[in-house]
């Protein structure tokens, strides 16, 4: 028993003792009371001896006295129990559920997780159901105050009072020092982080009050960090109140605070805003800060990749400043989200002090500074999938400046016959073989629709093509036919084509990755390009192969498949590209739709192309022709090669990382592939392709005066119009010949590349089929209820997370 419960249970014993001192003196005075009567009943005995009725009342009266008597006595030794139980009992029953976890060690921290994982995560249940949602030693009276009950959101989640931020100036009301907010002790800096609720102004009140004192906090806490876990609104409800200046106001005033938005940076999973703060009072006194907004944590449950939380980690470190204050960091709630960064960031700090983690310490140590952190027993699963990705991975980010000294370091040999640290990185990625079910595409129906039998799409994410029936002449041609769900009910109506979806930079489904069709599922894939509204198609096969001649899927002019006909408008030729301009028409529907169709012509029978660069112009030249607003990546790029991921694999990693590289001047080839890998298989599965990617790299930034130099327009291509090549015949059409002859074959590698994926480690997180999560991800109806993720098939709790 801790110190601090023994102390008050000494003292609360010592309060007993004097009420039950009182009670004895009770209890004498009642056997005083007692002799008293006998004497009585004796003397009156004598004055009654000839009178029983009136002995006979006189006893009853007696017999009543006595028992009323006797029974505010028990009522006492009630109440004094009951105050007991309140002082004593209830303090120490916030202590007696708690486990002797021991912290882990770095070595062993896979071990431990897979253990805790075991038996639908049993031990991870124990554990986060014995720490108490609430330590109820702690006082939170300020928070109850009638004055301060419109500033909290929730009724439950309140600060206590020793160790809430309380605002050192204000207007003199009553409360007027409140807000709903704890300091928050770090891994071993006190107060390092300030865990706040979302500014409940639009909730609550009519007036700016919250978020006046919000920046208030802010100001007086010399705080130059946010971190706001949430979205202003997920799933139709606010969540938040806007706090800061939008784009088209630049400056908002609250109260005496001057808040200026200098700049703002999106990224897909975060948005930094770069504020000024300025105090009316001190007009010369205006401060710098940084607001950094996460994005990507769902609307319910935790995000999928851990990683994302160790990269808004790196981004947020990266604006530390030494003089500064306190780190703010907030959600809705201020407990859920928060303390799951507050946990991870914390965590990371002693495992890379000390080589070991006591996160279950610490989500304790959480606890008793304010209510509820880390909410959910998913997010305390999170804590230790993000501690282990790093542990397991590395940090393999880079940022455009270190790009190639980097690369330098990656390919370096050493002496002897050591791997390069490029192939120790290489190997350290996960396998994921069978890492989740691909049972449509090998059933005896689609066997053999598959071009590969190493290379099926898995159930999660597989396109699922609905019935050519299902369109009717009276169908919308607007309606979103994009499957949001896996329901058994809507699987017997699809059909299956060797196609997955695959995640972007920008997005999720941001591509297509299928196997050329053969001719029997030739309709299948024009269907599928019309039902998915693809408007962009990328061929990386090889028509000139003999076994690839039945890989041409259009006509010169006009065909039907299925019941797609398809027209070729057009067709521009360049030595690195063939641009054919299509319009595809479901035959019992008016309305044709155009799709551009790429094929890559610098891409024989090798693995990769001889030159990167001619893959990396081709893909900013059909970024170019789909356009960058975000309408225009809501439609998927459809990206074929003849399995459908040893090409398509390639081609969709090096569109991500050069997105990221535009958008953040980083690069994380390691994450690119590792995502990649869970998405289908067969992807970058050799370290031929894995350098690759970083060739192509090397080569769209040259170092120029030692210094990164920014990547060019890329020339112009010499297009040839088809439609017209009849008419001018000679010219530009003998150089191709000329250009086919400077082409050299490719080195081709191994054959082993499959195995050298198996052997790579397995991510953890991965090893069990997470059903509900599956289920989460394509739900197109928003629910309150929070699944425990992970392998956890604990009960689903109703909380704000």
């Amino acid at each position: 028993m801790p110190q601090t419960v023994a102390h008050r249970s000494v003292k609360s014993f010592h309060t007993f003792g004097s009420e039950l001192q009182h009670t004895l003196i009770f209890q004498n005075f009642f056997n005083v009371a007692l002799r008293i009567n006998a004497t009585t009943l004796i003397l009156f005995s004598h004055l009654f001896i000839d009178n029983d009725k009136a002995l006979i009342g006189f006893l009853v009266f007696l017999i009543i006295v006595t028992s009323v008597a006797l029974l505010i006595v028990i009522y006492k030794i009630y109440i004094l129990r009951y105050f007991l139980y309140l002082n004593v009992v209830s303090v120490v029953d916030d202590e007696e559920n708690l486990l002797p976890v021991e912290p882990i060690a770095a070595e062993v921290l896979l071990e431990a997780y897979k253990r805790k994982l075991a038996d639908e995560g049993r031990l991870f249940l124990a554990e986060f159901q014995s720490i108490p949602r609430i330590f109820s030693r702690y006082s939170v009276k300020e928070a109850k105050k009638p004055c301060n009950v419109p500033k909290n959101r929730y009724v439950d989640i309140l600060p206590y009072d020793y160790n809430r931020v309380q605002l050192t100036t204000g207007n003199g009301e009553a409360g007027c020092d409140y807000i709903n907010a704890s300091f928050i002790d770090g891994y071993k800096e006190s107060k390092k982080y300030i865990a706040a609720q979302g500014k409940a102004v639009i909730f609550i009140t009519h007036s700016d009050e919250t978020v006046s004192d919000f920046w208030r906090m802010v100001w007086e806490q010399q705080s130059s960090i946010i971190v706001m876990v949430t979205r202003c609104e997920e799933g139709n409800r606010v969540k938040c109140a806007q706090y800061w200046p939008s784009p088209q106001r630049e400056t908002e005033i609250f109260e005496e605070f001057i808040v200026k938005l200098n700049s703002e940076d999106h990224c897909p999973d975060y948005t930094i805003r770069h504020l000024s703060l300025t105090n009316k009072r001190d007009k010369n006194s205006e401060r710098e800060v940084t607001h950094i907004q996460f994005m990507s944590w769902p609307d319910h449950g935790v995000p999928e990749e851990p990683h994302l939380l160790l990269k808004l980690r790196r981004r947020v470190n990266a604006f530390k400043n030494f003089f500064s204050g306190p780190i703010v960091i907030h959600c809705s709630a201020g407990v859920g989200r928060t303390g799951t960064y507050i946990g991870i960031d914390a965590m990371m700090e002693g495992l890379e002090a000390e080589g070991r983690v006591d996160i279950y310490g610490y989500v304790v140590r959480l606890r008793r500074q304010r209510c509820l952190m880390v909410q959910v027993e998913a997010q305390y699963i999170l804590i230790h999938q993000a501690l282990l990705e790093h542990n397991q991975f590395g940090e393999t980010e880079i940022t455009l400046p270190e790009l190639h000294s980097t690369l330098s370091t990656l390919k370096e040999k050493s002496s002897g016959n050591e791997p390069t640290l490029m192939e120790d990185e290489f190997d350290r990625l996960p396998s994921y073989k069978n890492w989740r079910t691909f049972n449509t595409g090998i059933t005896e129906d689609n066997k053999k629709k598959n071009r590969s039998s190493s290379v099926i799409p898995y159930d999660y994410n597989r396109v699922l093509l609905k019935l050519d029936e299902g369109h009717s002449r009276e169908s919308d041609p607007d309606e979103d036919e994009e499957e949001d769900s896996s329901d058994e009910e809507e699987e017997e109506s699809t059909k299956y084509i060797n196609a997955s979806h695959i995640n972007g930079y920008w997005g999720p489904r941001a591509f297509i990755a299928a196997q050329t069709p053969l001719p029997d599922t030739m309709a299948d894939f024009w269907s599928m390009v019309y039902q998915k509204k693809a408007a962009t198609i990328v061929m990386l096969s090889d028509c000139s192969e003999e076994d690839k001649s039945d890989s041409v899927y259009w006509d010169k002019d006009k065909k039907t498949f299925g019941e797609i006909e398809v027209e070729v408008a057009s067709t521009d030729t360049s030595p690195t590209l063939i641009t054919r301009n299509m319009l595809i028409r479901h035959v019992k529907r008016k309305e044709s739709r155009p799709v551009k169709h790429f094929e890559f012509l610098k891409w024989s029978s090798a693995e990769l192309p001889e030159k990167p660069q001619d893959l990396t112009d081709v893909i900013k030249d059909i970024k170019q022709s789909c356009g960058s607003s975000k309408s225009q990546r809501s439609t998927p790029v459809v990206v074929h090669c003849n399995d459908g991921s040893s090409r398509s694999g390639i081609f969709c990693a090096l569109w991500n990382v050069l997105d990221s590289a535009d958008s953040e001047k980083l690069v994380d080839v390691f994450q690119v592939a590792k995502t990649l890998r869970k998405e289908r298989q067969g992807m970058l599965s050799s370290l031929e392709q894995y350098q690759f990617l970083y060739d192509a790299l090397e080569g769209v930034f040259p170092v120029q005066n030692g210094e990164v130099k920014a990547p060019q327009a890329s020339a112009a291509i010499e297009i040839v119009n088809e439609t017209k090549a009849a008419e001018q015949p000679t010219e530009k059409k003998e150089e191709q010949p000329a250009e086919k002859k400077e082409e050299q074959p490719a080195s081709t590698t191994s054959n082993g590349q499959q195995e050298a994926a198996e052997s790579a480690p397995l991510v953890p997180e991965a090893e069990k089929e997470v059903k509900k999560e599956e289920a989460e991800e394509v739900s197109s109806t928003p629910t309150e209820t929070t699944p425990l993720e992970g392998a956890s098939n604990g009960p689903t709790v109703t909380v704000e997370v």
